[in-house]
């Protein structure tokens, strides 16, 4: 079996005419020092089997929160409320238990921001990426092997000799792709990438989108795609959702969102793609009420 049909096998679902993953009226609350804070608010998607949505907007809006809510990963009451209702292959994630939730959570695999943080600096790359195979695909002999597809698969150089590596002994584009490939390794269904070039440079940010958009048509998987890049949308994403103070105020085809946006606030968001020659100075902004 070759390394995109080990790593990428479809597992036997629902009809094809229903929505991968399906958000209505999503609401999360955060409470700290007696104040209630609303992160998003109605919050509603849908995302078909091999398509990619990307949400877009800028920092704060309430786009990492609500990829986190997919699989129950926010902190428990007190702290933190969700509601409303998360519906991944027909099933009602947010019903589910804190422990039935975890057998989610290899179909939608999750490459967090900041993967200098999120790797364990204590534990190989090899290590990490086993762990997560033996947890989501427990019928797997050969553990080593599947960690070095997964290397492979995220066009990792000597993956043999980079899964004996610590996250400290990686560039920031290799551990990117370390990361991806834990995620590869659960087989998902659903790979949620959480701005997946944050903090790297632009010739690696090229490399890394390149190659998720070359894993998500080889592996046939879904991809929701949190970003303030518009940039990294085109060429990419199918559609396009633009977030901005917890609410969705724009959906729609990436191409039409691109050329004929009719927020301003989405047509802030483009303005504020560099264009090389440009001699503009200053950024667009935007009134806080529009």
């Amino acid at each position: 079996m070759s390394t995109g049909q080990s790593l990428g096998k479809k597992q036997e679902g629902l009809g094809s005419e229903l929505p991968l993953l399906r958000v209505e009226d999503l609401c999360i609350d955060f409470f700290a020092r007696g104040q209630q804070f609303r992160a998003v608010d109605r919050v509603s998607l849908e995302l078909e089997r091999g398509r990619v949505l990307a949400l877009v907007g800028e920092s704060g809006s309430g786009k990492s929160v609500t990829g986190l809510a997919l699989t129950r990963l926010l902190p428990d009451p007190p702290q933190c409320r969700v509601s409303g209702r998360i519906i991944f292959r027909g099933h009602d994630l947010s019903t589910l238990s804190r422990k039935a939730i975890r057998a989610w959570r290899g179909r939608i695999a999750y490459v967090f921001q900041e993967t200098g943080s999120a790797l364990n600096p204590v534990f190989s790359v090899g290590y990490q990426i086993a762990e997560a195979v033996r947890l989501h695909q427990p019928g797997v002999r050969d553990v080593r092997a599947e960690v070095v597809r997964a290397l492979e698969l995220v066009g990792m150089e000597n993956p043999q000799q980079r899964a004996e590596s610590y996250p400290h002994q990686l560039s920031g584009g290799m551990q990117q792709r370390a990361m991806i490939a834990m995620a590869l390794a659960c087989r998902p269904e659903l790979l949620v990438a959480d701005e997946p070039t944050t903090g790297l440079d632009v010739t690696i940010q090229a490399q890394i989108v390149e190659l998720l958009r070359d894993l998500q048509q080889r592996l046939g998987m879904a991809v929701l795609l949190i970003t303030h890049d518009f940039g990294v949308v085109s060429g990419f994403a199918d559609r396009v959702a633009v977030m901005r103070q917890g609410q969705i105020v724009e959906r729609g085809e990436t191409e039409h969102i691109l050329r004929q946006p009719r927020h301003p606030y989405t047509r802030a968001l483009i303005a504020c793609i560099p264009v090389l020659g440009s001699r503009r100075r200053r950024l667009p902004t935007i009134a806080s009420g529009q």
